[in-house]
């Protein structure tokens, strides 16, 4: 997605700390108020009114994020924007989203 996409990397793991808090204060945190902006012009809950690709990327992200998977990059980071909470937790329950990952159990 686009936020992973132009997330800074580095070999240095010093130095990638230093980018990627600079990144989640900077152009992480712009590109989210965006999209949390987005989400509650549709009401609060999602980006269309049923869900959408976009609501499965930002899900992924979310989750890849709170799980410690982007080093540098504070797990808690989205707690503050209700609307994505709201999305990525309509996801998390949405039937055919949990039947899929039944099936790959």
């Amino acid at each position: 997605n686009e936020l992973m996409a132009v997330a800074p990397k580095h070999s240095d793991p010093e130095e990638l700390l230093k980018l990627r808090k600079e990144f989640q204060a900077g152009t992480m945190t712009k590109y989210v108020d965006f999209l949390e902006g987005l989400i509650q012009k549709n009401g609060g809950v999602g980006f269309a009114s049923t869900p959408s690709i976009a609501d499965l990327s930002l899900w992924g992200t979310v989750k890849m994020i709170r799980t410690g998977d982007w080093t540098g990059i504070d797990a808690t980071f989205f707690e503050s924007y209700a609307g994505i909470v709201a999305t990525v937790e309509s996801i998390a329950k949405d039937d055919k989203v949990v039947a899929y990952y039944a099936s790959r159990e």
